[in-house]
């Protein structure tokens, strides 16, 4: 009895038969197969089957998700439960200790220490099937449907894990939001909960005056005075309501952002990026632990301030059977949550009604 032959997929997402390629990974074109795997080419005159395929929208960021917040990739033990980092600090005593008196025969036996701790976050694993076999494979490329329907599930695994890392960058793991916390619900990080009590882009030119003097100086406050920042990400209903003139008197014609933007570099002696966010809006935030309310971050986003670690990336194994029928192919990949390194150097500013 003839065996029936084996379908596989390779790395670009094109599917072989052992008769050679039956369906294309590019969406945009026309799927061929060939008549030997006896599919039914049931295109009349009056069909027209279009290449493109409608996908499922997902909100995306309106820039790289690098931009809010690095990512290490393929640092340490991909395997490992747990990573650190060495916290080292100065323990010895008072710098005027050091001084020696010339005129004593002792020599000054003060010495410098230091002390030690690991900081620590944990890792993850995720993963995810795509099965398939020859009989759906073969209907979907059969008379005028035309769909690649295992590159299509190949795509929809990529989309489903990006989305998911992109959700959990700014809100963490609901499962877990201890262990895994996002951008936006650092347990460590202090909250202000008086400087902002309207949007930016509704306040008076006195009142955006005023808190574009205060940001930089409560965001050293909370460090001590050891780090400036570098972004502030703000709710996007607030950012892109910026656009209007900074005043409506004078007519300038410079917008709210651009003197927000100017103002917090020319302060911070730094470029300061605004980026929206609508992941920082009360109206989708209010089921995620520890928000429900809209949330200003301005922060310093160095890899040794703030990170997430990605030990292993989006990986995918080549398809397998056991029956030559059905064929399986895993993704998999490991990751930790947002860790704020130096939580001084994170600053919450919350949308607080002013109390009356």
């Amino acid at each position: 009895m003839a065996k029936t032959p084996a379908m596989l997929i390779d790395y670009e997402g094109n599917v072989w038969s052992p008769q050679g390629l039956i369906a294309h990974s590019d969406s945009k074109r026309e799927m061929e197969y060939l008549n030997s795997l006896g599919v039914d080419q049931s295109i009349t005159t009056l069909t027209s089957v279009l290449p493109q395929v409608i996908r499922q929208k997902r909100h995306t960021t309106p820039k790289p998700l690098e931009s809010y917040v690095k990512f290490a990739v393929g640092q340490g033990n991909p395997f490992t439960a747990t990573l650190f980092n060495w916290k080292v600090g100065i323990a010895a005593g008072a710098f005027e200790n050091g001084l020696i008196e010339m005129a004593s025969h002792d020599s000054n036996k003060a010495g410098d220490d230091i002390w030690v701790e690991p900081i620590s976050r944990y890792v993850t694993t995720w993963k995810k099937d795509v099965t398939y076999n020859i009989i759906n494979t073969g209907t979907f490329a059969a008379g005028s449907q035309l769909l690649e329907y295992t590159t299509e599930n190949l795509k929809a695994r990529k989309e489903l894990y990006d989305k998911g890392i992109q959700d959990m960058t700014f809100w963490g793991l609901s499962s877990n939001v201890t262990k895994f916390p996002g951008l936006l619900n650092q347990s460590g990080v202090s909250i202000n909960t008086t400087l902002i009590t309207k949007y930016l882009k509704d306040m008076t030119t006195a009142e955006f005056n005023n808190v574009l003097g205060e940001f930089i100086q409560k965001y050293r406050e909370n460090c001590n005075y050891t780090a400036y920042p570098d972004k502030f990400l703000i709710p996007e209903i607030d950012f892109n309501g910026l656009a209007k003139q900074y005043s409506e008197v004078n007519g300038a014609r410079v917008n709210r952002l651009q003197m927000l933007e100017e103002a917090l570099s020319s302060t911070a002696m730094r470029k300061v990026e605004v980026l929206p966010s609508v992941y920082a809006m009360a109206t989708n935030n209010a089921a995620i632990s520890g928000l429900n309310k809209d949330r200003y971050v301005l922060y310093n986003s160095d890899e040794d301030s703030v990170i997430v670690n990605v030990p292993i990336y989006f990986t995918v194994t080549m398809p397998g059977t056991c029956n030559n029928f059905d064929y399986t192919s895993a993704a998999y990949s490991r990751f930790t949550g947002v860790n704020t390194l130096r939580p001084l150097e994170m600053l919450y500013l919350d949308k607080t009604a002013p109390s009356t």
